[in-house]
């Protein structure tokens, strides 16, 4: 006679499942704050800056052997921080100079009567 066993074992270890929803919710919040205005931004830095100053103090305050593990922390945490609010501001930046282009573009054909006379002629043209 036979027999059929299903066992059902997870495939991913329980610690990776959990620091897969830590960065994927981690993401999540950043992205957040990165389509908000400015000033959360601004929160995100001085979080990531307390976060910093918070490592650096337990740094001190720790053991000589528990010291590089914190070094290491204050570090990354530091290198996060910098990173996050430095794409903000590339975007940011992108953003501003093709506002910037786009004002320009139209403002020739209001001082040069030349480029006026093109749009307009290409604008009959195509009416």
């Amino acid at each position: 006679m036979t027999t059929f066993i299903n066992l059902s074992y997870s495939t991913k270890h329980p610690g990776v499942a959990r620091l897969e929803r830590a960065y994927a919710f981690a993401q999540i919040v950043v992205q957040r704050l990165q389509q908000e205005s400015t000033y959360a931004a601004a929160l995100l830095m001085f979080g990531a800056l307390s976060l910093i100053a918070s490592i650096y103090d337990i740094v001190d305050a720790s053991p000589e052997g528990q010291e590089l593990g914190a070094w290491v922390v204050l570090w990354t945490a530091l290198f996060l921080g910098l990173f996050t609010f430095a794409k903000y501001c590339k975007r940011k930046l992108a953003g501003w100079l093709v506002i910037e282009r786009e004002v320009r573009m139209w403002h020739t054909p209001l001082t040069d009567y030349r480029v006026m006379a093109d749009l307009l002629n290409a604008n009959s043209r195509q009416q």
